[in-house]
């Protein structure tokens, strides 16, 4: 094996780890469009909303309509708002984390399996009496492969990590919508009453 081949193999490794780079970029620059899609149309619902409220709110005769119409059914429609969006977003999350998680695991498939073939064709073409050299040369080759595994368990455990936080955002968010809806509740049935 000559240096030119070497070089040339070396090259096509890097050549597609520079590929899996740009195909990581564009997942993370798609999820970044995406979730700025829903933030705007979150946004513009909400606008909208407030909006009509406020409408509302001046159109009313009394200030009992207006406590009324800011009672349990306003906050929770808007609370469903809020864990509707929440959903949308942890979807995109999910969605990326899994194109990411895909691209990370082909990718690292790929760069063992070219530095294997690599070490391999080196290794074997290696001259009489340098093997004390090629064994070392595969120590640090074992070495290399076990940084690619950790790499591999540590992405794994940040995509279930970005997931278990999402799934936690969604339960707060339901669980507050939960306690204004428990608080007002009675609220609006004294009211009722009177």
């Amino acid at each position: 094996m000559n240096q030119e081949h070497i070089t040339a193999t070396l090259s096509q490794i890097n050549g597609k780890g520079l590929e899996a780079t740009f195909t990581l970029g564009e997942v993370a620059l798609e999820n970044a469009q995406k979730l700025a899609e829903l933030h705007y149309e979150a946004s513009k619902d909400a606008l909208v909303n407030t909006q009509e409220s406020m409408k509302q709110v001046l159109a009313a005769k009394d200030p009992k309509q207006v406590t009324e119409m800011l009672g349990t059914d306003a906050l929770q429609a808007a609370g469903n708002q809020v864990a509707a969006y929440q959903k949308k977003v942890t979807q995109v999350i999910r969605n990326g984390n899994k194109q990411l998680s895909q691209t990370v695991e082909a990718n690292i498939d790929h760069m063992q399996a070219g530095l294997q073939d690599w070490v391999d064709t080196l290794t074997a073409n290696a001259p009489t009496g340098s093997d004390a050299f090629v064994s070392s040369f595969k120590t640090v080759y074992g070495s290399v492969m076990q940084g690619y595994e950790q790499f591999r368990a540590v992405s794994k455990e940040a995509f279930v990590n970005a997931e278990k936080s999402a799934d936690q955002a969604i339960n707060a968010v339901q669980g507050q919508i939960a306690q204004v809806k428990k608080a007002a509740t009675p609220a609006t049935r004294t009211r009722k009453a009177a």
